[in-house]
């Protein structure tokens, strides 16, 4: 439509199109570094609650059983709070669920297991963001800090399980 107008007497000169050819290229340029940015942000939003997740889970090594499942529990509610956003929504999901049958475990094996259908959750997930070369998986977030957030949270998890194999 611009080119059409640009088309049309007096903007017929050539330097006047090319001119908005520019103008579009860096429109569409904006565009496209306004997603990296949001791609980048959700990594780091991830990446920061897995840091804050991790002193969290320092805290509750001193519980044991019951009330270490709870601790564990409130920390992975607490990092799917804090990694907000529709572009996360599956990871929040699957944080969310795992807190919910963490809380309701009463025993070592219902929290491994809440544990580590998450972790597989979300190290699928990440394995499709490396396959993708770092691209964009829909609601688990995507890019290359989205692949590093899902680590992130991935390693947490891990840390998670540790803890409650040795004390729960």
């Amino acid at each position: 439509m611009i080119l059409q107008a640009l088309s049309q007497k007096p903007y017929g000169d050539p330097i006047a199109k090319l001119c908005a050819r520019v103008l579009l290229l860096a429109a569409l340029a904006m565009t496209g570094s306004l997603f990296a940015s949001r791609d980048a942000s959700a990594g780091a939003a991830m990446i920061a609650g897995a840091e804050s997740a991790n002193a969290g889970l320092s805290g509750c090594s001193n519980n044991r059983g019951k009330a270490l499942y709870d601790c564990v529990a409130n920390v992975l509610d607490k990092l799917s709070n804090e990694i907000g956003g529709k572009d996360v929504a599956f990871t929040r999901s699957a944080l969310q669920t795992a807190a919910s049958r963490l809380h309701a475990a009463v025993n070592k094996a219902q929290a491994l297991s809440a544990i580590s259908q998450c972790r597989a959750l979300i190290a699928g997930a990440l394995a499709k963001v490396r396959s993708l070369g770092g691209g964009y998986v829909a609601g688990w977030g995507g890019g290359s800090g989205a692949g590093r957030g899902l680590e992130a949270i991935v390693d947490v998890l891990g840390r998670a399980a540790k803890l409650i194999q040795a004390k729960g």
